[in-house]
């Protein structure tokens, strides 16, 4: 197609994402394999897992990256595949319901019982002032989907768009032009059930590490943890830059060489070790490049992208090569078999709902521990837990106390154990028992968080959410009350309402020292602290309602 590239640059324009950046010895989430050479899940073992290609109508391409990762994992562990070669229709989550709860906070209407407490309204994004100027500003924004996954781990979503409420199909991402595409604040359109339950979402390593000075190196354990988390069938998203000069048309393949930002989102649906690097060039008559520039190697993900199907050739997918320099904040996500969940109506304890996209982190030398204390609003059974670790090789030690008075650990222990996590990202567990809890009970989730320092020294890690005001008319606020989040150092825990401005200090000072004088396509004003909130230690209990007396 002659207008292709084109038609890649308009909506380039309005694709304002940003790429910025989860007892017995503990047991690990990862277990080696022998990759194949290639995984397509549009052809996996002679099945399609793959929904089909969607078109993005504003600049959330980072919600339809999330999306479509997140139906591919979906319809995996579902083992909903279609027949190579014909349409997989199972399943169509909505970006509407993504983008839109992801950009407004709780309100008061947003109070439910069993999974918005009303302390917590008034958290989160505040796009008022974007939308004077435009009602659909929150679409237009973009975003960093790293860790937005805490919004179906929090029980929002993904909702298929085929849901319906009050007799309506409210969720349908429809091209439109001009029209309000406002949703409900309240109950009954943000709490709508959920189509899937989340499991992890991991936070993977680049390919492309670019040093201090803006140095390329290719790092190929990232590699293998892509092309491992492909071949689970669990969807991967991935940021990168379209915005420069390596697209080859004719072999719908993209190599950027050049010290670009990611200004795209888009998901991996495969990979080929074999693919041609000569792919990523043109020559002319004599053999000599006269556009692109060879990669090192052969190799490429296979790319589902969000533009349409631009034509029959390419169907809407691209190539992209493992040594692309843009790539960048890379997240896997892996969902519950519905016929192996426990519960399906089930209660969430939280009070992490700001659903933020950065994570702090502070070690330890010495033993730390973080900790939510809840109060059931039922009868209820607790048989899971959900945190977010923030560094990759984290072992997380758990304590379930009952009973609690102010300090967490008080009470009668529960349940106690250990996981380590290969990867920074959203994880949640089974206990080994389910726990009754009346109304009016209350209970404690405890963690203790350590890894390996680059020293070889054992640090405990505190992980706390943060954000920051972004330009053009988008605050953002975190509820921390008393009672809810505690931190445990030099022997006594402190309540985390009482620390809130030294987190907030933090989290200005790791976000200047990560980006530094880096760009994000979203725009965001680091020159002081003031813009800056925070929010309750990312830890839930996961409940299902009881009938005993």
């Amino acid at each position: 197609m002659k207008n292709l590239l084109a038609i890649m640059i308009s909506i380039l324009l309005i694709c304002s994402c940003t790429a910025c950046s989860y007892s017995n010895s503990a047991a690990s989430d990862e277990v080696e394999v022998d990759l194949p050479s290639k995984i397509d899940l549009r052809n996996y073992d002679g099945k399609n897992y793959v929904t089909p290609v969607k078109g993005q109508s504003h600049g959330d391409c980072w919600s339809f990256s999330l999306a479509g990762s997140a139906e591919t994992a979906y319809l995996f562990a579902n083992d909903m595949g279609v027949d190579s070669g014909e349409t997989n229709r199972n399943v169509n989550f909505s970006e509407k319901y993504i983008a839109w709860y992801m950009y407004h906070g709780i309100t008061e209407d947003d109070v439910v019982k069993g999974k918005v407490k009303s302390s917590q309204a008034g958290e989160g994004f505040d796009p008022k002032e974007a939308e004077k100027s435009n009602p659909n500003a929150v679409f237009e924004i973009g975003g960093e989907f790293v860790h937005y996954a805490n919004l179906f781990g929090s029980g929002f979503g993904p909702i298929d768009e085929e849901t319906s409420v009050n007799g309506e199909k409210p969720y349908v991402y429809q091209p439109t032009s001009g029209s309000s595409w406002a949703l409900p604040l309240n109950s009954t359109y943000r709490s709508v059930p959920q189509t899937a339950f989340l499991r992890n979402s991991l936070v993977l390593p680049s390919p492309a590490k670019i040093d201090s000075n803006g140095k390329y190196s290719f790092d190929p354990n990232s590699l293998k943890a892509i092309k491992s988390e492909l071949y689970k069938g669990h969807g991967v998203s991935l940021a990168i830059s379209v915005s420069h000069s390596g697209f080859i048309q004719d072999n719908m393949a993209v190599y950027c060489c050049e010290n670009k930002t990611a200004d795209h989102a888009v998901v991996a649906v495969g990979y080929d070790d074999d693919y041609p690097r000569e792919n990523f060039v043109e020559r002319d008559k004599n053999g000599n490049i006269f556009k692109g520039e060879l990669p090192p190697e052969n190799g490429a993900f296979i790319i589902k992208n969000s533009w349409g199907v631009i034509d029959s050739e390419n169907d809407g997918y691209f190539y992209l090569s493992y040594y692309d320099h843009s790539i960048y904040s890379v997240m896997s996500y892996e969902f519950d078999n519905n016929k192996n969940v426990k519960h399906a109506d089930i209660n969430y304890d939280q009070y992490d709902l700001m659903m933020t996209g950065w994570y702090g982190n502070s070690d330890y030398k010495d033993e730390t521990k973080t900790a939510n204390v809840f109060e059931a609003e039922d009868h209820e059974n607790l048989f899971q837990i959900s945190y977010i670790t923030g560094l990759p090789d984290t072992e997380v030690n758990y304590e379930i106390y009952k009973d609690v008075d102010d300090i967490p650990s008080s009470g009668t222990l529960l349940e106690s154990g250990a996981v380590r996590h290969n990867f920074a990202g959203y994880h949640k567990i089974d206990l080994n028992g389910e726990y009754q809890l009346k109304e009016g009970d209350r209970y404690s989730v405890v963690l203790t968080m350590k890894r390996t320092a680059d020293d070889n020294s054992v640090v405990y890690t505190e992980v706390f959410p943060y954000s920051t005001e972004f330009s053009g008319g988008l605050s953002v606020k975190g509820v921390i009350n008393k009672g809810e989040s505690y931190f445990y150092k030099d022997g006594k825990w402190t309540d985390m309402s009482e620390i809130k401005d030294s987190l907030i200090e933090r989290a200005h000072r790791q976000l200047v020292d990560k980006l530094g004088s880096k760009k994000t396509f979203t725009p965001i004003s680091l020159d002081s602290k003031d813009t800056f909130t925070v929010d309750n230690y990312p830890i839930k209990a996961i409940l299902a309602t009881a009938s005993y007396s």
